[in-house]
């Protein structure tokens, strides 16, 4: 008997020492990330490839005159022969560094998974830009904007972002580009909260907006913008049907079209994502007495929605409803 519990007490040494030894070699497998590089009209593009999971755990920031890509895990960086980009790795972290200040925007796209960068230089602006800015200025003076879902209703929801949260937060970040400009703005909801479609449309009727924009999320890759679908003239409508569109949206029907087509050529400009514009009988806009359109930004495998993606986000609609009115 001693003599099989010396045995099986030098197989567990065994086991262990072999498991000391294998541990560090699976946590220094690297994954093996690659990366190039373009550029086309005055943007220089890195596109990383790697596997879906690790690239979605990918961040990327700014850091003065440098782009720091924090991958979850170490790495193994294969840039292809044309890469001449100055770069340093070190552990997770992949740091890029630039000569010039510039901007960045980040998407994140599939089949196969990409993350892709997308910078361009800063230029410094003149008298003349800063002017030409100031002169976008917007007719409106009453807008109504509906961060859609709330409450128990999370809307799409992402590994880490819930739908009704990035609305209301793109919604702010629109009411307060707004307001600096002098504009009364009222949100449908200002909280976490649970609001019906028709007290939506009730409350903006109840303010007499002249732009009514609701914010959503997709699961597609584009920006997909709702227009009300309206009934052809003189064909019956049911009293229940879209909260009594005959006597609300009707008049508004080919301002929202235009306030749709003005929208999309904004965020296209911004983002180079595709989008798509589409009818649909929708409560919330059916209902509301103004030009009314319904913003389904990408899904969250394409856009991060951190705070510098809503911001340009929100300075897009600004820019699409300046464009509606011109």
């Amino acid at each position: 008997m001693e003599n099989v519990y010396v045995m099986k007490k030098a197989a567990l040494t065994a086991v262990i020492f072999l498991a000391v030894l294998v541990i560090p070699v699976f946590a220094l497998e690297k994954t093996d990330v690659t990366v190039r590089a373009g550029r086309q009209e005055g943007i220089l593009r890195l596109v990383f490839e790697a596997e879906e999971s690790f690239l979605k755990k990918t961040n990327v920031s700014l850091s003065g005159m440098q782009i720091n890509v924090e991958f979850p895990f170490v790495f193994n960086l294969k840039p292809q022969k044309d890469f001449n980009l100055e770069i340093s790795a070190k552990e997770r972290i992949l740091t890029i560094n630039l000569k010039e200040p510039f901007e960045m925007k980040v998407l994140r796209l599939s089949s196969p998974p990409r993350l892709v960068v997308d910078i361009s230089a800063v230029n410094a602006k003149g008298p003349a830009d800063i002017k030409a800015q100031a002169e976008v200025m917007l007719s409106q003076k009453v807008f109504v904007i509906d961060p859609g879902h709330g409450g128990y209703d999370f809307g799409i929801m992402g590994s880490e972002l819930k739908e009704k949260d990035v609305a209301l937060a793109i919604a702010k970040d629109i009411e307060a580009i707004l307001i600096k400009r002098g504009k009364a703005v009222f949100l449908t909801r200002k909280s976490d909260q649970s609001v019906q479609l028709r007290d939506r449309a009730m409350f903006a009727n109840q303010k007499m907006p002249e732009i009514f924009i609701s914010i959503h999320t997709a699961a597609s890759e584009s920006f997909v913008l709702y227009v009300p679908m309206i009934a052809e003239t003189g064909s019956e409508q049911p009293a229940s049907d879209a909260y009594g569109l005959s006597s609300r949206q009707r008049k508004y029907a080919q301002k929202s079209m235009k306030l749709a087509e003005a929208l999309g050529k904004a965020v296209k400009e911004e983002f180079n994502l595709n989008v798509v514009q589409r009818e649909m009988s929708l409560p919330v806009l059916n209902s509301v007495g103004a030009p009314a359109v319904l913003v389904e930004a990408p899904s969250f495998k394409i856009m991060s929605y951190d705070q510098k993606t809503r911001a340009r986000l929100a300075e897009a609609i600004i820019k699409g409803i300046s464009y509606y009115g011109q």
